[in-house]
């Protein structure tokens, strides 16, 4: 079998990996690809496509032309670089390794959430601007408070069973998952509505796709209250940044805290850039020194399950019928 590994520019290589991935009887092949053309004559003759991580060179326009390839690999967790549709007509599997990234994207929106209502960063900028005011405000205190969901897979899970030292009571909306599933974490199954209404702090954990593009606009926006925090660590598209940046000015809810923004870098007229009442990060809550490394494991875990013709771990297509043999899904 041969394995094509893509990787992005600014990606360090991975010495383990190829010695690895050969001595277990694969052909191996790495490319920063600078093209989708370039990425396409590689992979043409490639059993398994492996993305890094993030590579955006794996284009619908090229995917027909990888004629062997039986499974696409996305390191993390996030898939929409990926022309997922695309691959399943061709009976492609898609497989990603959300493990990798779950537990510091739930700690980074802890802490995001701790920041915004203690206001951490406004203080701090606050004194080292010469300015000591002990007695403003804070937004809310978690103790007592309600944080609604918005997705309940690993992340937010993660993210429930670190909030519960806090003493809060949790709400989630996720149509996959049921009720049961959610009250074994001590959380409320609710609706969109629901959690907007009633939530002080509302986190986004859903996947970018097309039924999630802009689900919080500024209708969603006018639902929540006017003490409310929005954080977003999902996906930067997910969130209306014309619609959070009116909201965030005129007072519709307080604050919000993301790690990701519809165009990333922040464009030079980001509208969320300059407001006192945002903490922005750059889409690096899920990484840590070891993360492409740990991606990677998980990644060769998958490569070898694939090549023994088993179901990988994680897969976001499971309605693709397999170009390769395979058992049933549910086998």
């Amino acid at each position: 079998m041969k394995i094509v590994l893509l990787r992005k520019y600014d990606q360090s290589k991975i010495d383990w990996i190829q010695p690895e991935v050969e001595g277990a009887g694969f052909d191996f092949v790495e490319l920063k690809p600078e093209s989708p053309e370039e990425a396409a004559v590689v992979c043409e003759d490639a059993d398994i496509v492996w993305d890094l991580g993030g590579v955006t060179m794996i284009t619908e326009e090229i995917v027909p032309r990888f004629k062997k390839c039986g499974a696409i690999i996305r390191g993390g967790s996030g898939t929409d670089n990926i022309p997922v549709a695309k691959a399943t007509e061709l009976g492609i599997i898609v497989a990603n390794t959300p493990d990798g990234p779950a537990l510091p994207v739930a700690e980074h929106t802890i802490g995001l959430i701790l920041t915004m209502t203690r206001k951490i960063t406004a203080h701090d900028r606050a004194v080292r601007a010469g300015t000591w005011i002990m007695d403003d405000p804070m937004p809310t205190v978690l103790s007592g408070s309600t944080v609604g969901l918005l997705g309940f897979g690993r992340i937010a899970r993660g993210v429930a069973a670190r909030l519960k030292a806090f003493g809060v009571t949790i709400m989630a909306y996720d149509p996959m998952v049921d009720a049961e599933a959610m009250a074994a974490l001590d959380v409320a199954k609710a609706t969109i509505p629901e959690i907007l209404a009633a939530a002080d702090i509302v986190s986004v954990h859903t996947p970018l796709m097309e039924a999630t593009h802009h689900l919080i606009g500024a209708d969603e926006l006018k639902q929540m209250k006017p003490t409310a925090i929005l954080i977003n660590t999902s996906r930067g598209p997910v969130v209306d940044t014309q619609a959070l940046a009116t909201a965030l000015k005129d007072g519709t809810i307080a604050g919000a805290a993301v790690d990701v923004l519809e165009e990333e870098p922040a464009a030079d007229d980001d509208p969320l850039v300059g407001l006192p009442n945002v903490v922005i990060t750059p889409h690096n809550a899920g990484y840590h020194a070891l993360l492409l490394s740990d991606f990677s494991r998980l990644a060769v875990e998958t490569i070898h399950a694939l090549a023994a013709r088993k179901w990988p771990k994680s897969y976001v297509n499971p309605g693709v019928v397999p170009r390769w043999k395979m058992p049933p899904q549910d086998a």
